[in-house]
């Protein structure tokens, strides 16, 4: 009796077993997903290709390859895994346009492939595999990876690979993945900052949903690590007085205005029928899976909080990528026990929005128009090609200016840009049109210089009328900026102006040129 006894008294062990409901679906291996997710990002990468580098080189990428070749711990306006990479490829590659854009469309590929190990851990099938990896990697958003080497890219595969751990965290009962999490985390904090905004989500969706697992000490270790790796960053923006924090707020004014209300949410659709998908995921994991309500809560919250932070549009679009994998696996299930009837009026719908979205979208972001049909089009207006157009005319036209100053001028003189694409466009053509390097103040150029800088004369490109009588005691018109397809962008109409200083360049620098405003 006594030992009947003992063993009633004995504590239940906390360490049970993964309840059935919550095993992966074992009709499909993970080498077979893999093989899955492979194969759609291969298709994904042959629709691309064809199109990298059409109309020629962005802003961003001009102003990211000059990061790269001055690799650091911070920047100004971005952390520094992009110039890293950027730096990689350079180091393999030299300045070649089509290998960094390359490096991004191998980035999709990977979010890809994650996509479809969603689908697996969800319970799905072969089918939902391929529906969630398709809608994923046909999405106007993702077919944009070969348009622009950006943070984006980094970002989204940061976004997804960090959400696809915490569902094996949760969904296994293996709280150490959130250690791994964290890793992620911190690797996406020094590609983008806005991954902070996924981690509010996931803290939110486990404080409403998920306590059990904050008990546990994995969590907070997993974001003490990601911490520690966004330290470099914050050492080098201590030693440059917080730079990107006097940054963010003529960021924030910015995208605002690019982004009304109206556009945020019309925008969405640029994940195309994967928005519809998404929902439905949503609801699934909220229903059929309540140990994974903490991740049907992500999307919705970190839509939510950068629609009120009136950030871009495709900001929160990684975060769909876990209630897609859902959506799918909720569709895929549905299918199977529908009547054809009902199949056809859900699948053929779906079909004709995408299709549609496709047609309508595909030449905002991917350039399968030539640039002169581009042009003609209009289609300039509605992306971000017209920051493409015009870099070569504008370094011809100032190496034509600074052929026409004296010998006295060129030898005691600089070019100062006003912002970092000509400065960027300046150190990329400038070399073979005979220009010495160029100095700017705008962002991070403005650590990119030499430590004196004794001149009275420039040469300045960009600069406007207010500006320029702020700086020159004397000042003559050179040229007006323009590029041979006449389209206007930011560059077009500035003037190429000489410019003899009120003072020494030094001395006008940190008050009148060097700027952390976009």
């Amino acid at each position: 009796m006594r030992a009947v006894a003992a063993r009633r008294r004995r504590p239940r062990r906390h360490n049970r077993p993964i309840p059935p409901d919550r095993e992966i679906d074992s009709r499909t291996s993970l080498r077979s997903s893999l093989l899955c997710g492979l194969a759609i990002a291969a298709v994904q990468a042959a629709v691309i290709l064809p199109f990298l580098g059409r109309y020629g080189w962005d802003r961003d990428e001009l102003y990211f390859l000059s990061a790269a070749e001055r690799p650091a711990l911070g920047y100004v306006d971005f952390p520094p895994l992009v110039a890293w990479m950027g730096w990689v490829v350079h180091a393999l590659f030299g300045d070649s346009l089509d290998a960094l854009r390359l490096s991004c469309v191998a980035l999709m590929m990977v979010s890809v492939v994650l996509v479809v190990l969603m689908a697996r851990e969800l319970g799905g099938g072969r089918g939902a595999q391929l529906l969630a990896g398709g809608i994923w990697a046909f999405s106007p958003y993702a077919l944009g990876a070969g348009s622009i080497f950006h943070p984006t890219w980094l970002d989204l595969v940061c976004w997804v690979a960090l959400l696809y751990l915490v569902l094996l965290a949760l969904n296994r009962d293996r709280p150490q993945l959130w250690l791994a999490a964290g890793a992620v985390a911190g690797v996406g904090l020094e590609a983008k900052y806005t991954i902070v905004v996924l981690l509010v989500g996931l803290l939110v969706g486990l404080l409403v949903a998920g306590r059990r697992a904050m008990r546990t000490p994995w969590p907070w270790l997993g974001l003490a690590l990601a911490a520690l790796l966004l330290v470099p960053n914050l050492v080098w923006q201590a030693r440059h007085g917080w730079p990107s924090i006097h940054f963010a707020g003529s960021q924030d004014a910015k995208t605002a205005d690019d982004t009304p209300p109206l556009t945020y949410v019309a925008e969405q659709f640029f994940l195309g029928v994967g928005i519809f998908v998404s929902v439905v995921g949503v609801v699934w994991l909220w229903r059929r899976r309540p140990w994974l309500r903490p991740l049907a809560l992500v999307p919705p919250v970190v839509t939510a909080l950068f629609f009120l932070e009136r950030g871009r549009a495709y900001y929160p679009l990684p975060g769909d990528s876990i209630a897609l994998a859902a959506g799918c696996v909720a569709l895929a299930g549905w299918y199977g026990a529908a009547s054809t009837r009902r199949r056809l009026l859900v699948v053929v719908p779906l079909g004709a929005v995408q299709a549609v979205l496709l047609v309508l979208v595909a030449p905002v972001v991917l350039p399968v128009r030539s640039t002169a049909s581009m042009i003609d089009s209009g289609v300039w207006k509605d992306s971000f090609y017209k920051d493409e157009i015009g870099w070569p005319e504008l370094v011809d036209e100032t190496a034509a200016a600074w052929r026409r100053l004296t010998p006295h001028e060129r030898a005691e003189g600089a070019i100062v840009a006003r912002n970092y694409g000509e400065a960027s466009a300046l150190e990329h053509y400038g070399p073979s049109r005979g220009l010495p390097p160029p100095l700017s103040g705008h962002l991070s150029w403005q650590y990119w210089r030499p430590a004196r800088l004794p001149e009275r004369f420039a040469l300045l490109v960009g600069f406007d009328r207010q500006e320029i009588h702020r700086l020159c005691r004397s000042a003559r018109r050179l040229a007006v900026i323009d590029n041979r397809w006449h389209l206007d962008n930011e560059e077009r109409g500035e003037t190429i102006t000489d410019c003899h200083l009120e003072e020494p360049l030094g001395t006008l620098w940190k008050r009148s040129i060097a700027t952390t405003r976009l």
